[in-house]
This record gives structure tokens, sequence and C-alpha cells, in this order.
């Protein structure tokens, strides 16, 4: 396979950039250990999604026989997983490598947009993306095609210059190839199988498949 040479590059957040998956066990185990209870929280918080992923996992964690503050649990929680959030190793290189390059960058969340503007702060990774797209910004949210036609748009350029890469295959894979979108299976970020075209088990084999020098 040659190298493609991007204009823009449009990235997942969550379990893309960062290990939230890792946060959540961590954030979990250290709620656990508070409460005195080592029930089943880890699987209350798997394969759910925002707004209230934390406090339903809180509630149901509760509802297992733990006597605690709902309230007090779920804001721990929420903090603990913000205080775990790292990014994954080779994210910053490729992010510096593209930005060098004059390559365009936009992170496509579905999370919260204060969450996504905070994870991205806690990170220090905010200054390197150009536009930072979340379910407010076009009242969309991925898997729909609108929210990647949309980002095209705004980053003025067409969908064979660019380059898309996520962890799910249905949100962050599928729907930008539907569009001519080169996109990429982040393996490093999911429990899901290798996308048979295209994937990555760690982020700096990005940079092998982008004619991207960062000089």
């Amino acid at each position: 396979m040659s190298r493609f040479r991007p204009r823009a590059v449009l990235f997942d957040m969550d379990n893309t950039l960062h290990d939230l998956r890792g946060a959540r066990f961590a954030a979990a185990d250290a709620l656990m250990t508070f409460c005195g209870v080592f029930g089943d929280l880890h699987f209350y918080s798997l394969n759910r999604n925002p707004p209230t992923l934390i406090e339903d996992a809180v509630s149901a964690y509760i509802a297992d026989g733990v006597t605690a503050d709902p309230e007090v649990c779920a804001w721990l929680y929420h903090t603990l997983e913000h205080a775990c959030i790292t990014a994954f190793d080779g994210i910053t290189d490729v992010l510096d490598a593209l930005k060098k390059d004059g390559v365009k960058i936009a992170v496509i969340s579905n999370a919260d947009p204060k969450d996504t503007e905070k994870r991205l702060a806690n990170l220090h990774l905010r200054q390197y993306f150009d536009v930072v797209v979340t379910p407010d910004t076009f009242g969309v949210k991925k898997p729909n095609p609108l929210v990647f036609e949309k980002t095209l748009k705004l980053l003025g350029v067409s969908a064979e210059e660019t380059v898309m890469i996520g962890d799910k295959k249905d949100r962050d894979v599928f729907p930008p190839r539907e569009l001519g979108i080169f996109a990429i299976h982040a393996l490093y970020g999911t429990l899901e199988k290798p996308d048979r075209e295209c994937t990555v088990s760690k982020p700096r084999e990005i940079l092998e498949l982008l004619a991207v020098t960062g000089n």
C-alpha cells in the first residue's frame, strides 16, 4: 500500500487520542475501594454512552447492596476518571508531525462538549486542533454522515484529501469511507476485531501510512 498524503486528518477522541477505558477502570477500582465493596462496577460502565453513563453505572452498583450516597459516588467517579485519563503513547508525536507539515487537524467526538474540551485541555492536546466537533456543533453526531460532510466543509477540504482515525468501526471507520474518506481503525483503543482494510495497533503506525515528514 502506497503512503497517502492528506490535507486534513480527523480524529475520534475517546479511546483514540486517550485511554478512556483504562481511566474508567481505574476510577471504578478507586470508588469500590472507597465504598469497601468490590462489585460489578467495571461491567456496568462497559458499552454505555453519555450523558448518563457514570450515574447509571454507579446507581446499578449501589443497588447491588452498597451503602453509599449516589451523588457523592458519581462525583468521585467523574473526578477520578478525569484525573486518570492519559494520552496514548505516540499520539503527541503524530499530532506534532501533522502540525509541522501543515495538515489541518480536527477532532470529532460524540462526548459532551464540556467534557470534550476538558479532556483535551487536561491532556494538553487542544492546541493541535483547528476544529473541535461535538454533537452541539452541527446538531448531529457520528455515525450520521452529515457530521463528516460538515467538518470537511468547515476545514475547506475534500473527502479524497482526508483521513479519519477512530476506534469504533461503526462510527469512525465505515461511515466516512462511504463518503470517500480514507479511514484507519485504531485497534490500540478498542476491543473490536481489526478492520480488514486498514488498522493500526499503535499510534506511531499512523505516520507509517501517511506521507508526513514532520520537518
